[in-house]
């Protein structure tokens, strides 16, 4: 049997990986009343030739271990030809996924009026981070002598936010100069206020008119 298969077992091997010393080979076992059992197996000799490793991959009858063999070739055969099929078959280039529909602010084709003081970052065009609606900044601005924000967000679709809110700010006043020094910049606050009042005019004017692009 050793020498009958002995091709097979050595590619067995081979695909097994085994570690240098260890083996695929037949064995039988005599059991009572002349049965026997047959055995394909993994085993390992030491220095001195006897089997110090012994475990069994199919057992059975003769017929049943043959069957087992063979099973493991034709399923190494079935194995080579589809990673050749693979490496040789070309791969279809995968269809681009049509994107979304763009969105554009209703108001981005609409002249921006005039402003006095200098905003940051001012008309822009940013995400505002909204995980559930689509929403944008469309303007911004921060007055930092006073801690104020004042925004205005686009959302998708429809609705427009105005809102004028503290900043982290966190002046703790320590003396009444720092107060006076605040009311020399109210004449700044002031304009500052008027160019947030004409950007929400202008906003209030234009969306009713305006559409989505």
């Amino acid at each position: 049997m050793a020498r009958t298969y002995q091709k097979d077992t050595e590619r067995l091997e081979r695909i097994m990986m085994l570690p240098i010393g260890y083996h695929v080979g037949f064995a039988c076992i005599h059991g009572a009343h002349g049965s026997r059992t047959w055995e394909l197996n993994v085993f390992h000799c030491d220095e001195t030739g006897e089997i110090d490793f012994d475990t069994a991959i199919a057992q059975g009858t003769l017929q049943e271990v043959e069957t087992a063999l063979h099973t493991l070739m034709a399923a190494d055969r079935a194995y080579a030809k589809t990673l050749d099929h693979h490496a040789t078959t070309p791969v279809e280039p995968s269809k681009p996924k049509p994107k979304p529909h763009e969105w554009h602010s209703r108001f981005e084709n609409i002249p921006h009026p005039d402003l006095v003081s200098e905003h940051t970052p001012g008309w822009c065009d940013e995400d505002a981070g909204d995980p559930v609606v689509a929403s944008r900044f469309i303007f911004r601005s921060h007055n930092d002598e006073f801690g104020l924000d004042f925004d205005v967000m686009e959302n998708n679709p429809g609705t427009v936010s105005i809102g004028l809110l503290p900043s982290d700010w966190d002046w703790n006043v320590q003396t009444a100069e720092e107060l006076l020094t605040l009311s020399d910049h109210t004449g700044r606050l002031r304009q500052w206020l008027a160019d947030c009042a004409t950007v929400t005019d202008w906003i209030r004017k234009h969306e009713g008119e305006a559409h989505h692009g």
